[in-house]
């Protein structure tokens, strides 16, 4: 499975985990994820503008890459 790329800040970073398909959790066809708190993804974001991935780690973001 290819890891999903999400818009902040701007530009474009993955996600390593702290997401899930929305295929998945709905009957649609739509193709997208759901963010595991999104809130702490941009507050992550904005502390590390360097990362180009993040992981979801015991309720907190961290910048992988």
């Amino acid at each position: 499975m290819a890891f999903p790329k999400v818009a902040l800040r701007g530009r474009d970073v993955i996600l390593l985990s702290g997401f899930k398909s929305e295929s998945k959790c709905e009957d649609t066809v739509r193709r997208g994820v759901i963010v595991d708190a999104r809130d702490k993804l941009v507050l992550a974001a904005k502390q590390d503008p360097d990362a180009v991935a993040f992981g979801y780690v015991a309720g907190e973001w961290v910048a992988s890459a």
